[in-house]
């Protein structure tokens, strides 16, 4: 089967582990070529290494930077001349615990690295994509943003202020032929609760990552003249309980 994103750029932040790496492996097979980023040097050696393509591109850079941001732009433009694809995998749970627990710098940093860092990035991915009269952008969400646990509340400010913005920014987008993207994933083994330092010995017979960068992929996988305005992908173990 033919593929859509074949031949196109695609810039994943985040790239170097979880949904990241999983989808940039799926994009390169499918014939796309592909800039990842992770702020991490050993752990984006590992995936470059992982990955082994020679059409990859992997930069260190820093989300929450927007010296990062242009640097990236750069290099992507130097190395395949264009860019048709953001995805915005990037974020961290920062600190997971009830609100008044949170100091003002946990709430600064959570919302900084889970969504100042993807409206600077979707700027600058813009700016370029305007030019081009084409590009679409996918931001990676969470289930968070439309359902409740304690501890959570500031990560899902985040997550849920991201689905706004990207709507928003689809619209900004469609006017020169752009498009945008929220992918909505639920709970995932991705190695996030490790990193975020809580349990995560409930999550046996969840999906991995690559079960769900599956879904990820597809949203990219469109025609120019069509667009998958949002995507939610839960493991079937995980109960969601209205509110």
């Amino acid at each position: 089967m033919d593929h859509y994103i074949r031949d196109k750029i695609i810039v994943i932040t985040g790239g170097s582990s979880g949904f990241g790496l999983e989808a940039a492996r799926m994009v390169l097979e499918m014939g796309a070529k592909v800039a990842i980023t992770g702020r991490d040097a050993d752990r984006l050696r590992r995936a470059e290494e992982s990955l082994r393509h020679d059409d990859l591109l992997a930069l260190r850079a820093d989300a929450t930077r927007t010296d990062d941001w242009k640097r990236l732009i750069g290099a992507v433009l130097e190395r395949f001349g264009r860019i048709d694809v953001l995805v915005n995998n990037h974020g961290a749970g920062i600190k997971i615990t009830e609100v008044e627990n949170m100091e003002d710098d946990d709430i600064h940093t959570v919302l900084d690295v889970n969504l100042a860092s993807v409206i600077k990035g979707c700027r600058e991915a813009v700016r370029v994509m305007k030019t081009q009269a084409s590009g679409h952008i996918v931001n990676v969400s969470s289930g968070c943003a439309y359902h409740s646990w304690p501890s959570w509340a500031v990560y899902t400010a985040a997550k849920d202020g991201m689905i706004g913005f990207t709507r928003c920014l689809h619209v900004e987008m469609a006017k020169w032929g752009g498009k945008a993207t929220t992918f909505v994933p639920g709970a995932a083994r991705t190695g996030f609760c490790q990193a975020a330092g809580i349990a995560d010995d409930w999550m046996e017979g969840f999906p991995d990552a690559r079960d769900f960068a599956r879904s990820l992929v597809h949203a990219i996988d469109v025609p120019e003249h069509c667009f998958v305005e949002e995507v939610n992908v839960w493991g079937t173990k995980q109960v969601i309980v209205p509110f």
